[in-house]
């Protein structure tokens, strides 16, 4: 024999709740488009725009913050990490500083990637040069500023950062000296100076390289 359930008015009650509640859940839920939902979700890393911001942020700051170059020389030459400490340098890692420079060049000559000159108060024994065309490094002003690799999405948007900081400095350099470089020429320029950290004084002949950030024909 067939037992039949019966509806008890507590059986009822339950069921009439039950499908309330899914009305008003179905009432009170927005359906959103795929558009809608990507832009309400995390906002994606954009490295062209972190360099744009962070290129502003350094020519902002670096120049103000910079040392003229025979006078950091002349105390990386008694004690890096003094002076370091002094002018309170980037410090990416443990055994790298990063020293907003400044100054007026003179041009010695020209090469691919590097850019031969002197500077006043800099003897003759230390080589000077500014980066240039591909040894241009974005990377040196992306950190010099603080930019961190836990500030990117991961290590591909990390490097394409330094990547687009170097394109920005380049086409400023080309503005600042209307793409021509040429020996006798005399350039005024901002930049960072990368020091690793070995324990010793930095000795005399130890070539510098700048990595320029301005370079501006000066009078």
């Amino acid at each position: 024999m067939t037992r039949h359930r019966r509806l008890t008015p507590f059986r009822i009650g339950g069921a009439v709740a039950l499908a309330a509640l899914l009305v008003a859940m179905t009432l009170s839920t927005r359906f959103v488009t795929p558009d809608e939902l990507a832009s309400i979700g995390p906002e994606k890393f954009d490295p062209a725009q972190t360099a744009e911001d962070l290129f502003a942020q350094a020519n902002e700051t670096i120049p103000d913050a910079a040392t003229p170059l025979p006078e950091l020389l002349t105390g990386l030459q008694k004690d890096v990490a003094k002076t370091a400490d002094d002018l309170e340098a980037s410090r990416p890692n443990d055994t790298t500083y990063l020293f907003p420079v400044r100054g007026t060049a003179t041009v010695v000559a020209t090469q691919d990637q590097a850019v031969e000159i002197t500077v006043e108060g800099v003897p003759e024994t230390t080589p000077l040069t500014f980066a240039s065309g591909p040894a241009t490094n974005g990377t040196v002003l992306r950190d010099a500023v603080g930019f961190k690799f836990g500030d990117a999405s991961n290590q591909t948007t990390y490097q394409q950062v330094g990547d687009e900081l170097k394109a920005l400095v380049r086409e400023q350099i080309d503005q600042g000296t209307g793409g021509k470089v040429a020996p006798g020429s005399k350039l005024a320029f901002t930049g960072i100076v990368s020091v690793t950290d070995t324990g010793m004084p930095q000795p005399a002949a130890k070539p510098v390289q700048i990595q320029p950030l301005t370079l501006e024909v000066a009078p």
